[in-house]
């Protein structure tokens, strides 16, 4: 696996009660899509453009995930 496209699993060790509270929200919705059998692939992958939450393996298809917390 590249290395642009290693996930991040550990949560981060500092930052605001809203950046902790994204990183449950995005873990909540990985450990629901893992139980599906879809596949880790990338976490908050960065790009000029912006960042993709998760990016996980439905057998051969990508499929790019955006969090939301409310």
């Amino acid at each position: 696996m590249p290395s642009s496209l290693t996930p991040s699993s550990s949560p981060p060790a500092r930052g605001s009660p809203a950046q902790r509270r994204g990183y449950a929200a995005e873990q909540l919705a990985l450990d629901y899509l893992l139980s599906r059998g879809l596949g880790l692939v990338a976490r908050n992958w960065r790009a000029r453009s912006g960042e993709i939450d998760l990016v996980v393996a439905d057998g051969a298809e990508l499929v790019f995930v955006e969090v939301r917390q409310r």
